[in-house]
């Protein structure tokens, strides 16, 4: 056999071999691709989910200003905590919530909301005489059990725009504490019956999927 008719039909061989393994690993990786594609749209889909929300409103679930994480564990069942600014200084909040649907539509909440209070504001108090006097007042940690019903709006792809309404049942009455002895006249005494926590619930917020 001549040396150089076998060279040639080697080379095609391997050519041809080399031309059949690329084929392969190009079909392999696509494979690959498209099933990891598969994987990682059904985790979308899967559970836990978190939200981080901002909110606002009157005795809601995070105050006059604050943050909320909700983390749906179920397809209508989540868990959240909220932080906030209210009239009592700092709130703290836990709860859950029920969607009738898995997006949009209405909610039911229930949650605890506690609040440490703080020392030393200044107001004024009315006098017997007339006139007003200057009084340091002590707000005492309080706290609420909250009764509330959201209206979800989906924004986006899994944004969610809420409102909130409802009532917040108050666990203890009177928590404040004159440090001077004072008595509080009945306009004082209405104005923290008024910032202290507990009565209707109305608030908005926004949260945006994380995960």
């Amino acid at each position: 056999m001549n040396i150089h008719q076998f060279i040639p039909s080697c080379h095609f061989n391997y050519s041809t071999g080399l031309k059949k393994i690329i084929l392969f690993s190009l079909c392999f990786f696509l494979f690959l691709k498209l099933d990891a594609q598969n994987i990682t749209e059904n985790q979308t889909d899967e559970y836990p989910r978190f939200y981080l929300g901002l909110g606002t409103g009157f005795d809601n679930f995070t105050g006059f200003m604050g943050v909320s994480g909700t983390l749906k564990v179920q397809e209508k069942f989540s868990i959240r905590g909220g932080v906030g600014l209210s009239g009592w200084g700092f709130k703290n909040s836990i709860g859950i919530k029920y969607d009738l649907k898995e997006t949009g539509g209405w909610s039911y909440c229930l949650g605890y909301s506690y609040s440490p209070g703080f020392k030393g504001l200044k107001m004024d108090n009315e006098l017997e005489s007339g006139g007003t006097k200057e009084i340091t007042v002590d707000y005492l940690s309080a706290s609420t059990i909250n009764l509330a019903i959201d209206r979800n709006w989906k924004i986006g792809k899994a944004n969610v725009f809420y409102i909130e309404f409802g009532y917040a049942l108050p666990l203890q009455s009177n928590r404040w504490r004159v440090t001077d002895g004072s008595a509080l006249s009945s306009v004082s005494e209405s104005t923290l019956n008024i910032l202290q926590p507990g009565g209707l619930i109305l608030g908005a917020g926004f949260a945006f999927r994380v995960f």
